[in-house]
């Protein structure tokens, strides 16, 4: 009963002001009610906090190392483990209902969507003339540290969802946004090859937590535009032969 007027009391706490009104340690008891029924959520979260020593080290810390602490279940280690995609998720979905018309909006757009992951991801934000997002194009890959960079599918999805605009990124796990050799190839490649269709890369970034750095501003990534003797227009609603053939010809040339 004890513990039970405990829990009411906290819900109380935040119905009035919030999770911001409450100290760490009593965030942690909330957000384990659900996953330990029966025991003092209190005594968790503190060895949690001192485990981990913080609330940011607690939520990024793996279910395993989570599961450890004593008292912990794996549905609760499962779900803290989970709570900084979750909080990523929805800044990005509440990101994606705005105009991404800067350089601003879609580097915060990209850092909340991948800048967390765990593996490299390369996404294609297909906009409209408005800088609506039409489409985000995700292209994954089961390698660590490389991302398979397909010039030829990012344009045929591209090219799908009807976009007069691109912009890409990927990111670095490592939290390292210099951009390597292979993204500076990558991204003059895929410029002139959207460029051919008619469609612009507004920018193409390497992506972290906290930072997103533009790969067309480096020097080493700018190239001259292709020579626009043959313009392509693909019409991708279906999957012919002859489209692609001119898909194939067209990244080839670059």
């Amino acid at each position: 009963m004890e513990h039970d007027g405990h829990r009411d009391r906290l819900r109380l706490k935040i119905e009035q002001g919030g999770l911001k009104s409450l100290a760490e340690h009593e965030v942690l008891e909330y957000f384990l009610f659900a996953f330990v029924p029966r025991r003092n959520t209190n005594d968790i979260a503190h060895r949690l906090l001192k485990t981990f020593g913080n609330l940011a080290g607690v939520c990024d810390a793996d279910v395993k190392e989570l599961s450890q602490v004593a008292g912990m279940t794996y549905n609760a280690a499962l779900f803290l483990s989970q709570l900084p995609s979750f909080a990523s998720m929805y800044k990005a979905d509440k990101a994606r209902r705005t105009r991404l018309t800067s350089p601003v909006a879609w580097r915060d757009y990209l850092c909340e969507l991948i800048g967390r992951e765990p593996t490299e991801q390369l996404v294609a934000l297909c906009l409209d003339v408005k800088g609506n997002l039409l489409k985000t194009v995700w292209l994954t890959t089961d390698q660590e540290s490389t991302v398979a960079l397909d010039a030829r599918r990012v344009v045929k999805e591209v090219l799908v969802s009807h976009a007069v605009n691109v912009v890409v990124g990927h990111n670095h796990p490592s939290q390292d946004d210099r951009p390597s050799a292979d993204d500076l190839h990558f991204c003059g490649q895929l410029k002139s090859a959207l460029s051919t269709v008619g469609i612009v890369l507004l920018d193409c970034l390497v992506v972290t937590q906290q930072s997103a750095r533009s790969i067309l501003s480096a020097s080493s990534a700018r190239r001259p535009d292709p020579p626009a003797e043959r313009r392509v227009s693909v019409d991708m609603g279906e999957d012919t032969a002859a489209e692609e053939e001119e898909l194939d010809w067209l990244i080839k040339r670059f």
